[in-house]
């Protein structure tokens, strides 16, 4: 590999830690924050619903961004962004104002997301974009970590913010520097394909089906880290430190299969990884849902994680095979877009029907989800498969 092609894989994993940090700090900050402005607990709904609306706007529109600047363009701009945002979540003299300013957050961060994902899906295997995707893992423990660090010293909240302010300048001033090196998100042996508009490209039948996929598995992956600790500690009476070291194996689980994704051997396709981890992640659920014994619970939800950590990566990788080059940073912008959607939609949906139904109809729901994406997953592979052998 060369210089400037290591160099890039380097900023690629730097850049998803970077996304990572903003994205999990707000569990540790909000309880300062919302003493800050003297908050209820339900306050934070609206930051969630602005950084995913912005998050939304800018995977969807990452196809057409891309026709105007390189990926180290929009990957700097989009640092820059996220930084001015985090700095004034920092100096907002109301909750109202920070909120508002959770779409510029959303929307740095979305860019980022879909840019090096679009970079890593046309240049890097599926065994490099599952590693890349486990640094966003490192970024999501790093941020909570830091912001406790703060807390727990007696500083502000507003200083663990501003020291990842920091972090992104870097960033933004790394991927300026370097953005001569960031090729098209078109190999040069396919640039004689003009780049699809996104209703061409949201017209294929695969790209809606893949849009389903994304949406039910980010749903399920969200879903279950929000709600397992509730449904161990509340409905099943499981000790605190019982339910908090299996929501920890939940994660660890997903990071870990992400990273020993990358000592598989070599001939094993990602559509046969994406199938088993599918299979995989519904039996354990459905164990889960048994509610067996305590120790089951555990076992089935750190099988449930590490099942579901390489299907999303896997299925970024895949996607310029299944839809063809000139269609491939539209689809990436779009399935991060639906993804951003699952993330906050069905967690959401889980939380009314446990106020309304209880705790122990969360894991029934998501073996349902599961089960649905068992259906649509199987078939998106298969006519993948279908379509590159006619």
């Amino acid at each position: 590999m060369s210089r400037p092609s290591t160099l890039l894989l380097v900023l690629s994993f730097v850049g998803f830690i970077a996304l990572g940090l903003p994205d999990a700090v707000i569990g540790v900050a909000w309880p300062a924050i919302r003493d800050h402005f003297q908050l209820s607990q339900d306050a934070l709904g609206p930051l969630f619903i602005t950084v995913t609306v912005g998050s939304v706007m800018a995977s969807t529109a990452t196809g057409v961004i891309l026709r105007r600047l390189s990926i180290g363009d929009l990957l700097a701009l989009s640092c820059a962004i996220t930084a001015i945002s985090l700095f004034g979540y920092t100096m907002a003299p109301s909750w109202i104002v920070l909120v508002t300013l959770g779409l510029l957050t959303g929307f740095g961060a979305g860019s980022i997301d879909a840019a090096i994902n679009t970079h890593a899906a046309t240049r890097y295997s599926a065994r490099l974009v599952n590693v890349l995707h486990a640094f966003y893992g490192v970024g999501a423990a790093a941020g909570p970590a830091l912001m406790t660090a703060v807390l727990t010293t007696g500083r502000d909240w507003q200083l663990g913010y501003r020291i990842i302010v920091g972090v992104e300048i870097v960033l933004a001033v790394a991927f300026v520097l370097s953005r001569r090196y960031w090729p098209p998100p078109v190999p040069a042996h396919e640039e004689h394909h003009r780049p699809a508009r996104l209703l061409e490209t949201l017209r294929l039948g695969k790209v809606q089906l893949s849009l389903l996929v994304f949406l039910f598995y980010t749903g399920c992956e969200a879903a279950t880290g929000a709600w397992v600790f509730s449904l161990l500690y509340e409905a099943r009476d499981i000790a605190t430190a019982s339910a908090g070291t299996a929501v920890t194996l939940y994660w660890g689980g997903l990071f870990a299969s992400r990273l020993g994704y990358a000592f598989l051997p070599a001939d094993i396709s990602p559509d046969a990884i994406i199938k088993l981890c599918i299979v995989t992640a519904l039996v354990g659920m459905l164990a889960l849902a048994s509610n067996i014994h305590p120790i089951v619970d555990t076992a089935a939800i750190a099988l449930v994680g590490f099942a579901s950590g390489p299907i999303f990566p896997s299925l970024i990788a895949t996607t310029p095979a299944r839809v063809g080059p000139q269609h491939t940073a539209n689809a990436v912008g779009f399935q991060i877009s639906i993804a951003a959607v699952g993330l906050a939609a069905l967690p959401a949906l889980c939380g009314l029907i446990a106020q309304n139904w209880g705790l122990e109809r969360i894991p029934v729901v998501l073996t349902v989800c599961w089960s649905v994406l068992l259906l649509l997953g199987f078939r998106l592979v298969t006519d993948a498969k279908s379509g590159a052998r006619a």
